[in-house]
């Protein structure tokens, strides 16, 4: 049987070589090695069309070679994928390093996924006799809420990002008990916590948010909702009936008082990252994007009308106890408010 030899170039051994020689070029070797070097799967394409030839005047069904050659086409769109990111990457930072020429761009205001923020799960002392399977995992489960909860309170105070709060951290105040009070008690309802202007906040944009879908105010919407939640209450703005006229309030004390008091605003996780990552700060701000999981707790009435003034539907007219967990989200350089972008169920 005639044997074919082909001579393989290892890529990865050019690629190697080429970085070695100039580790301060890494990405234009990259880049190089990847449209210069012959793709790997040409080498085994021309073996395989080899091997074929050989096969088929030995008596070998022809069918075996097409598969085979069908085989080594599939792997060059491999090829082209990583020239495609190689691409994408240089105009990136291309673009970075000549962001000074498009003041009104943004290159880091991508679209982002919700952060792992999570809703405390219930761990009564009474399910340690009845089930205590399930009480130690929610145990665990609130334990690495609270020490995900500290370390973005802490990253959060370091940037001296919290809102309308002088906070001026340093290393040292880690010594001190009273910032651990403040880094490890994000459900705090008191008026000197940290996050005490966002749970304000929060409840602010929450009675706005409502009022908007009632009165079908989509600038309001557009300035207070973002992502998930912004598709979702556009939706029932314009999805509802024309005829119908909404009237939509909060028939629970909403007052300072309450706020500072009682559990109808709670933050229960917070998550923060940064995104930001320009060699340059931004201009206001920070680098920061923060996520803050707030449960709110409210009795809430919404009443339909025609527009002859007759409800709707009488029996759905009173007060409804709603209990909604609603992530909110402050990008540091943005001068913008708390923005509602989802909503967990329990």
């Amino acid at each position: 049987m005639a044997t074919v030899k082909v001579a393989r170039i290892s890529f990865g051994s050019q690629l190697k070589k080429s970085c070695l020689l100039s580790p301060q070029r890494s990405f234009s070797a990259l880049k190089s090695a990847t449209r210069t070097a012959p793709p790997p799967s040409t080498s085994k394409a021309s073996t395989t069309s080899g091997q074929a030839s050989a096969t088929t005047s030995s008596g070998v069904p022809r069918k075996s070679a097409i598969k085979n050659e069908k085989k080594a086409k599939k792997a060059l769109p491999a090829l082209d994928s990583t020239e495609a990111q190689l691409k994408q990457i240089e105009g990136m930072m291309s673009m970075a390093n000549t962001s000074n020429l498009f003041p009104t761009m943004d290159m880091w205001g991508t679209k982002l996924v919700t952060l792992d923020v999570e809703i405390p799960r219930d761990a009564p002392l009474r399910m340690l006799f009845s089930n205590p399977g399930a009480f130690w995992h929610a145990k665990q489960h609130n334990f690495s809420n609270w020490l995900k909860n500290t370390f973005s309170m802490y990253t959060i105070a370091k940037a001296r990002a919290f809102t309308e709060v002088d906070c001026d951290f340093r290393f040292s105040h880690l010594f001190l008990p009273r910032t651990w009070r403040q880094l490890g008690n994000v459900t705090s309802h008191s008026s000197t916590s940290w996050l005490a202007p966002m749970r304000r906040t929060a409840m602010d944009n929450y009675l706005a948010i409502g009022r908007a879908i009632a009165d079908k105010d989509e600038a309001t919407l557009k300035a207070l909702t973002t992502s998930d939640h912004a598709t979702k209450v556009n939706k029932i703005v314009r999805t509802r009936k024309p005829g119908q006229v909404w009237q939509w309030k909060v028939t629970s004390d909403v007052s300072d008082k309450a706020l500072f008091q009682k559990k109808s605003f709670t933050i229960v996780s917070i998550r923060s990252g940064e995104v930001y990552i320009a060699k340059e700060p931004p201009k206001r701000g920070n680098r920061l994007v923060i996520h803050a999981l707030v449960k709110f707790e409210t009795t809430q009435e919404l009443k339909v009308f025609t527009k002859q003034g007759q409800p709707v539907d009488a029996n759905s007219a009173g007060s409804h106890s709603v209990v909604e967990y609603l992530v909110l989200e402050k990008v540091g350089w943005y001068d913008n408010t708390w923005q509602v972008r989802d909503q967990i169920y329990k």
